[in-house]
């Protein structure tokens, strides 16, 4: 296999109801009002604000950081193979492929231990082994992820 497609880098079918369960671990980051863009492979949200900004919500730091001041800009950096290989992880991704590591709908990648717990991070470069790589539903890995920051439950889903 030599080439991605959409689905095999990023999660953009998501339901309200997913929506709400996804981010609600993330409740103490994210706030105001914010609609999902797509979730990478790995769990990382691309999040809509309603003046036109996209945030990138990383699971592995807990970091809520502005990548774009409009979508028509987000979506022109989102078809840059470069821009794939920084926020999507698609070389890594390709591996994980490679290795027979495939998610289903509902699923993403998870590592164990997270990154804030040990485990590599390959955002910033660090290699992973895809034996350490587990295929989870969504809601499990962004539960684990908030678990593994210390990041304080939602006091309405938690």
């Amino acid at each position: 296999m030599s080439r991605l497609t959409w689905s095999d880098l990023l999660i953009d079918d998501i339901t309200p109801d997913q929506f709400r369960a996804w981010i609600a671990p993330w409740a103490g980051v994210v706030g105001g009002t914010v609609a999902p863009a797509f979730l990478s492979k790995f769990g990382f949200w691309f999040l809509r604000r309603p003046a036109g900004a996209v945030e990138l919500l990383d699971v592995f730091t807990g970091q809520l950081q502005q990548v774009a001041d409009d979508y028509e800009t987000f979506v022109r950096e989102v078809n840059e193979p470069w821009w794939q290989e920084v926020y999507l992880l698609s070389e890594v991704v390709l591996q994980l492929h490679e290795a027979g590591k495939v998610p289903g709908p509902g699923q993403c990648y998870a590592l164990a231990p997270h990154p804030a717990l040990g485990g590599p991070n390959p955002a910033n470069g660090e290699a992973v082994d895809p034996r350490f790589v587990l295929v989870v539903d969504v809601v499990v890995w962004q539960s684990i992820c908030a678990q593994s920051l210390g990041v304080a439950p939602d006091a309405e889903h938690g």
